[in-house]
């Protein structure tokens, strides 16, 4: 046998080779598991971890907007009449370590600072809320992106507040539930009349928004969101909104209260938002990009397979069509 003719069988023999390798890899998912083992190494939270230094000395800002409800009919709220209120804000302010303490029967999830690695779409996160003294959830809503890092939108659904027999035991007291959209946390404020929503009564009962004259909810505006890198669980970007009202009701002691309605009043609304740095966005696009890599390569594999499964097969056909001889190429009839 030539050298040639061994050069083209090797080549048949490698192409073979290389496509069952990649189809065998892709299905075992060995790239896969090993860069999910080496994230899931990374993200504990231990000495010596990239997500250890990030906890320690957390690189993005936290932003925290108010926005205050003004009211404009005081007069006419005290005779019985609607409450007209104004949107007034933003009033921003910045902090690195704005969580509370406060404790609740029982804590799910985490502070929603950072999640698990490797999120799915099917996936229900948990989050503790010091603010409403309770843990909530949130479900995929769509794809995002985030200084060009592909992400997941989670948000708390409108089940979360909802009044069903789920969340009954949050009613405060047993039983007292003021409807679905709204919490009333005076259990965990000094019994304060605290009741929390959405702003603007986003998802609440339609109500709540009809008692209050001013009230326009909006998804963009008033829903909560969180954007999550799925492949390591870092937060690309959040946005916290929530509304603090007040349970007003008329008390038969106090003349000042007039004919005022019961109704829950809203007091301020507020956005606590945060978006990964440049520095961190950095350094997650160029784990994105090496895992887009590792994740490739048996398909990798599988192209190249293929390619020369191509050049095999085009050099033996040329091999096999006979080369005319001198004779063969005269004419037949002269003139």
């Amino acid at each position: 046998m030539s050298v040639k003719s061994c050069c083209i069988y090797s080549t048949g023999v490698i192409s073979i080779l290389t496509l069952i390798a990649g189809i065998v890899l892709v299905l075992s998912q060995v790239f896969q598991n090993i860069l999910n083992a080496k994230i899931k190494k990374e993200i504990v939270l231990s000495n010596g971890t990239h997500a250890f230094d990030v906890w320690e000395n957390p690189p993005p800002p936290v932003y925290m907007q108010f926005y205050f409800f003004n009211v404009t009919n005081p007069a006419e709220v005290l005779k019985g009449e609607r409450p007209a209120v104004l949107e007034v804000g933003p009033y921003t302010y910045s902090s690195l370590n704005w969580w509370t303490t406060d404790e609740c029967n029982m804590i799910n999830g985490t502070n929603g600072a950072s999640f698990h690695p490797i999120i799915t779409k099917n996936e229900t996160l948990y989050m503790f809320s010091s603010d409403l003294c309770r843990s909530i959830y949130a479900i995929y809503e769509e794809e995002s992106s985030v200084m060009g890092i592909p992400g997941y939108r989670f948000s708390p659904p409108s089940t979360v507040f909802a009044n069903t027999t789920e969340n009954a035991g949050f009613c405060s007291p047993p039983g007292n539930c003021l409807g679905s959209g709204v919490l009333q946390v005076s259990a965990c404020k000094q019994d304060a009349p605290i009741v929390m929503s959405s702003p603007h009564f986003y998802q609440a009962d339609e109500k709540f928004v009809k008692d209050i004259f001013g009230m326009k909810p909006n998804k963009k505006q008033h829903e909560t969101i969180i954007d999550i890198n799925p492949l390591t669980g870092i937060v690309l970007q959040a946005a916290k909104r929530l509304q603090v009202n007040v349970l007003v009701e008329k008390i038969p002691v106090f003349s000042q209260t007039g004919d005022i309605r019961t109704l829950v009043f809203p007091v301020l609304y507020l956005n606590e938002s945060v978006v990964i740095d440049e520095v961190s966005a950095k350094q997650l696009q160029l784990i994105v990009a090496e895992g887009n890599v590792v994740v490739n390569i048996p398909f990798m594999l599988i192209g190249l397979g293929i390619l020369l499964g191509v050049v095999f097969m085009v050099v033996q056909c040329r091999q096999r069509i006979p080369e005319s001889s001198s004779a063969e190429r005269q004419p037949l009839l002269k003139s």
